[in-house]
């Protein structure tokens, strides 16, 4: 059965490259077609979003106006009087539809990510996006708007949705990369002297060059469309949106369920910790690291039903054991699936050996039906790292020789969090930076409690001071976009000298708005014989799952998978002879 599975991946993964549109996979090579009507381009005022009227799949038929036709008596006469004939009437052409149009403009306002001088080290851009429409007759009412980005995982990835208010306004939060500096805007509506579905679509900034200073500045935009022929859709337009949950098919990832309406994908992040809590230690930031990801099911009013989360342990630098857990803070039970593979992709079962630190605890290992309480308390995601890490570190001393053959990948935990009511992570402050309320449970007591370390961002001291953040602002844990290539042992991040990053204190003193890419550089300091400061995690951890299964497919397949080869080639070499053979005229 696998022999078969390659010969059909092979040919339909090559068809696929260069077919791929929002998301939708393998239509013109199925023969359906993009369903785009004509297009018709919008005029823009000044500012900084372009918009484009792009024609959706049409409407039923029901729905299209089509004109009236005079159809006449059509009697016949049968006698013998001479008949007369009645000239027929020339059809009268309908009238031209008239185009929408789009006059769009964008304003910014710089936003602080600071709250309030305390700088929480988010590595991600969080900031609403303010939409407005309006048409001929004022603002336009319950127009689905959808937010989405393309460069987290080189796809659209829908960052949020809302409908438009009485005001025809409607704000989403959003929370992405700091790689990415616009959004794209997607409003859907109708042409109503055609009935025909349209979408507006465009871009807007969520990053600008700051002002007088190195690097870039977070922005709110503002982003006000005035459209002459559109208006919202009234009632259900299922060539358009199945499930009739006001998010259109293009965007909508449970076309069918109308409780559902997208997947939040995170991209890949790693989390790392010091440990030395509340002293800030070494500042290496290597005690505990783990690379994960995230996706989340949301419905149309944006809740989330369902949290995802793949999550990898690769470091320990330390001497303290650790459990990674996550804190949520909602009012609903959930129902919580845990499974563990060990770095090779098979079952490990070492967690229930494990040591745990956090008291009053359920599900632990096995999951379960979780109480509000208990989903508050932590739900534990990686057990205590002198199992996880099976002895190893990954965090050798600087100038050490650290190959591949020394880097260990720790366990894997897939953990899913059901809840059984969608439920608002902004509500109760269950999101930072776009991240969850992930801690490290160490097995060392104050006041006969074991520590716990927390993200900037979560919780005040008496003094109304981040209580995770020392004396001098540093934090005891941060995340990083990608696999984080985390210092070697006892150098202190803070120190370009030392620690290979030269542009770090720069982005922490300025609060993120210079070098927001900062973790991107790295061992640029020339210096003869400089030892290496940084473990290059990055060069060393390799996914386990469909892609290795396919590498190991072809190996055993080789002959299969030659011959499939071959006949794809020799298809593609027949379509470009054809093509060369057939020039059009300049």
């Amino acid at each position: 059965m696998n022999r078969w599975i390659i010969l059909l991946v092979l040919p339909l993964f090559l068809a696929d490259c260069s077919n791929k549109k929002k998301g939708m996979l393998l239509l013109p090579f199925l023969g359906l077609g993009d369903g785009a009507t004509q297009a018709t381009t919008a005029s823009a005022n000044d500012g900084d979003g372009t918009f484009t009227v792009v024609g959706l799949e049409t409407t039923d038929p029901n729905q299209v106006a089509t004109p009236e036709t005079n159809s006449g008596s059509g009697d016949t006469n049968t006698s013998e009087t001479p008949s007369v004939v009645t000239p027929t009437p020339t059809p009268q052409a309908p009238p031209t539809p008239a185009p929408t149009t789009v006059n769009n403009e964008t304003t910014t306002t710089v936003v602080d990510q600071t709250n309030g001088e305390d700088f929480n080290f988010e590595t991600n851009i969080t900031v609403p996006v303010t939409v407005v429409v309006e048409n001929e007759s004022g603002p336009v009412v319950n127009a689905p708007v959808t937010v989405t980005e393309s460069v987290t995982t080189g796809e659209p990835n829908v960052v949020g949705v809302g409908t438009t208010d009485g005001n025809g306004s409607v704000t989403i939060p959003i929370s992405v990369p700091p790689t990415v500096v616009t959004v794209d805007i997607s409003i859907v509506g109708v042409n109503p002297t055609t009935g025909e579905v349209e979408e507006i679509v465009g871009s807007a900034p969520v990053q600008q060059p700051a002002t007088g200073s190195e690097g870039t500045v977070v922005v709110a935009p503002v982003i006000n469309v005035d459209t002459t022929n559109f208006q919202p859709v009234n009632g259900c337009v299922q060539a358009v949106d199945s499930d009739c949950d006001g998010i259109a098919n293009n965007f909508d990832e449970f076309p069918d369920d109308p409780s559902l309406a997208a997947i939040a994908r995170s991209g890949r992040y790693t989390i790392a910790f010091e440990d030395m809590f509340p002293s800030a230690g070494d500042a290496d930031l290597n005690d505990h690291s783990t690379v994960f990801s995230t996706e989340m099911d949301k419905t149309p009013s944006n809740k989330v039903k369902t949290i995802r989360g793949t999550y990898t342990h690769v470091a320990k630098g330390a001497g303290y054991n650790h459990e990674l857990r996550l804190s949520l803070d909602v009012p609903t039970n959930a129902t919580v699936q845990v499974s563990y593979v060990d770095g090779q992709g098979n079952p490990w079962n070492g967690c229930a050996s494990a040591s745990k630190y956090t008291a009053n605890t359920a599900g632990d290992c096995t999951g379960g039906t979780l109480t509000s309480v208990q989903l508050k308390r932590g739900v534990l995601l990686l057990p205590s790292s002198d199992k996880t890490l099976f002895g190893s570190k990954n965090a050798p001393k600087a100038g050490s020789t650290f190959t591949i053959n020394d880097f260990v990948r720790g366990v894997t935990a897939q953990v899913t969090i059901t809840f059984e009511e969608p439920v608002d992570l902004n509500a109760t402050k269950n999101l930072v930076g776009g991240h969850l309320n992930y801690f490290l449970a160490i097995n060392q007591k104050t006041d006969g409690v074991f520590r716990q370390i927390y993200r900037p961002g979560y919780f005040k001291d008496a003094k109304g001071k981040d209580a995770f953040l020392d004396k001098n602002g540093f934090p005891w844990a941060i995340i990083v976009p990608g696999v984080f290539n985390h210092p070697t042992e006892g150098d202190d991040i803070r120190k370009p000298s030392t620690s290979g990053y030269i542009f770090f204190n720069s982005w922490m003193h300025s609060k993120g708005v210079a070098h927001k890419d900062w973790y991107l550089h790295v061992d640029q300091i020339p210096a003869p014989n400089r030892p290496s400061y940084v473990v290059r995690v990055s060069d060393f951890y390799t996914d386990n799952g469909f892609t290795a299964y396919l590498i190991k497919a072809v190996r055993k397949n080789a002959l299969e998978v030659s011959a499939s080869l071959i006949v794809v080639g020799a298809a593609l070499g027949f379509l470009m002879k054809r093509k060369m053979g057939n020039p059009k005229a300049a």
